[in-house]
Order: C-alpha cells, then sequence, then structure tokens
C-alpha cells in the first residue's frame, strides 16, 4: 500500500533538517573510525560490528522507551509486521549490501577515488528527482549536485591532481575499472537505500524500523562470517582496547544514531531535499582524520568545501519543494 506524506510544517522541516546535519557529522568519522579498527579486523568484521552492536543499541533504548522487555519486543514485532518487507529490505540494502560493495572496491582502489565514487549517490537521486517531477527547479538541483560532487573531487583527488599531496591516482588497469565499477554500483544502491528509507519510514519509529534493519543486517553478514569467508567471529575476542572502542564508535555513533537520525529526516522530507547534504560528509571526514590520525592537509580541502557549500545550497534551492 502507498503511503501518502502529508506536507510537514515548518518546525518539523527544520527538526528534519538538524537530525540529517547530525547523521552527516556521524558519518564523518566512519572512514577514521573503520581505519584504526581495521588494524586487527577485515571489512567485514567491520560490517558485522556495526550491524549487531546498532541492533542491541538500539533495541535496548526500544526496551527502555516501552519500559519493559515485554512491551519493548511487542512493539518491534507490532513494526515488523506494520512495515512487512521494508525493514529486511532496508537491512539488506542499508547494512549489508553497501558496506560489503564499498569495502570489496576499496581492494582495488585508493581510499580516495574509492570515496568520491562511492559519494556520488546525491547525483544520482538529484538526477532521478528532476526527471520524475520532485525538483521545483530540476536544472538548478541536478547542477548544484553536480557542483558539489566536484567538490567532493576536490577534497579528496585535489592535492593529487596538483601533485601537493600524498594521494597518487592510480593507474587504469583492468582491476582499476573493476574498483570503480563496484563503487560506482555501492553508489546507486546507496541512492536506492534513501528511497527505500523515504518509502518505509513515514508513520513508523525510526529507532524500532532501524534495530530491525540492523538485526537483518547482521544476520547476513554473520553468516558470511560463520562461514570463514572475509574474516571470522572469534576473531573479536583477541582484538585490543583501542580496537574494541572503534568498534563500539562505528556500531553506536556511525550506525546506530546516524542511520535513525537520517531515516527519521526522510521520513519528514523527500529525498532530493537532503540527500545532497551527504557530500558535507567526506571534507568533515578529512577534518577528523586530520585531527585524530595526523594525516596531511591540503589547499583541495578548503577549495573543495567551498563547491560543496556553493553547490547544497544551489541544491536546495532546485528541490525547493516538500
Amino acid at each position: 500500500m502507498t503511503r501518502v506524506h502529508a506536507p510537514p510544517d515548518a518546525a518539523a522541516r527544520r527538526v528534519a533538517f538538524a537530525a540529517a546535519i547530525l547523521a552527516c557529522l556521524g558519518w564523518s568519522s566512519l572512514y577514521t573510525a573503520a581505519k584504526l579498527a581495521m588494524r586487527e579486523v577485515t571489512g567485514l568484521m567491520v560490517a558485522f560490528d556495526r550491524t549487531a552492536v546498532a541492533c542491541l543499541v538500539l533495541s535496548a533504548i526500544v526496551v527502555v522507551r516501552a519500559r519493559g522487555l515485554r512491551p519493548g519486543v511487542a512493539h518491534l514485532v507490532a513494526t515488523a509486521r506494520s512495515a512487512r518487507w521494508g525493514a529486511v529490505e532496508l537491512g539488506l540494502v542499508n547494512f549489508a549490501g553497501t558496506s560489503v560493495l564499498a569495502m570489496t572496491a576499496q581492494q582495488y582502489l585508493p581510499a580516495s577515488v574509492n570515496g568520491l565514487v562511492n559519494n556520488l549517490a546525491p547525483l544520482w537521486l538529484s538526477i532521478w528527482a528532476a526527471t520524475t517531477g520532485g525538483a521545483a527547479r530540476p536544472l538548478l538541483l541536478v547542477a548544484g549536485s553536480a557542483i558539489a560532487a566536484a567538490g567532493v573531487g576536490a577534497v579528496l583527488l585535489g592535492d593529487a591532481v596538483l601533485g601537493t599531496g600524498a594521494v597518487v591516482l592510480p593507474d587504469p588497469t583492468p582491476n582499476t575499472w573493476m574498483g570503480v565499477a563496484i563503487s560506482l554500483a555501492g553508489s546507486l544502491l546507496i541512492g536506492y537505500q534513501n528511497a527505500v528509507a523515504r518509502r518505509v519510514m513515514p508513520g513508523h519509529d525510526a529507532i524500532a524500523i532501524t534495530a530491525l534493519g540492523a538485526a537483518t543486517g547482521s544476520v547476513a553478514t554473520g553468516i558470511v562470517l560463520a562461514a570463514g569467508i572475509g574474516g571470522s567471529l572469534p576473531a573479536f575476542v583477541s582484538v585490543d582496547t583501542g580496537t574494541l572502542l572503534a568498534l563500539a564508535w562505528l556500531g553506536t555513533v556511525t550506525t546506530a544514531f546516524n542511520f535513525t537520525l537520517w531515516g527519521f529526516a526522510l521520513s519528514i522530507l523527500p529525498v532530493a531535499r537532503i540527500a545532497n547534504l551527504q557530500y558535507m560528509v567526506p571534507p568533515l571526514g578529512v577534518v577528523v582524520g586530520v585531527a585524530v590520525l595526523g594525516e596531511p592537509v591540503g589547499p583541495g580541502l578548503v577549495a573543495g568545501a567551498v563547491a560543496i557549500l556553493g553547490g547544497i545550497i544551489l541544491a536546495q534551492r532546485g528541490a525547493a519543494r516538500d
């Protein structure tokens, strides 16, 4: 059954935008925390950790809000029945599919190139909204999104192009093109994930839906790990304290809270209104990497950040339809 989205009032829109921005702040620390964790664990183990911890944390919140285990479980069951396959679809796409594709592409591409291609989802969503009548000014929406995407390229690759940074562009080998194809598929799946969330979230508890999705993702990734593919479940026992802290951060801040916040925002606003905010994640991630890991920073960050901000402003004016 198709859900009808009532136009949100001004206060609801402000809260939704705030939630989306906070979600982007959470995502900005994803790659830094993952880099710290992956000193001892694999990419698939990180994906499992994120889903399992998110499921536990959000389920606990549901139980506390319901004031008891039984009513909390009853609420989760009722939400699952209401959403039907929506929560499962979100889990497989959000917490399994996108992570697996991103980590697989990472085997063939430098992180900067993978980060650029994998962050093109807002552009695909803007084109989709423009061609389906979901934007007030379609050309402005697409142009703004494209400018912001170019800004991401400047942030991640600008110093390599200028020859002033440590990032080296890969040679165009078959493996490189395979990595680009996989990363591009990941960006398309992220775009689809936003469309699914916009369809499933309205009328549902964002925390409960995200908990159910995380449960689905943890089962999917856990089965693969149990089969001895891409890591193992027992390997979690031997990690050091620093890795445990990084894994805890990945499961809570960069998964449980930001996916819930993003899903809540999508329950109120159309995808085209907030998708381009995700372009803020790469420059914020660079800042986190500089602060935590001492990574080098060059002029590409400044130039790219300006382009991203300008592109987002143009895209917002182009979308301008709730």
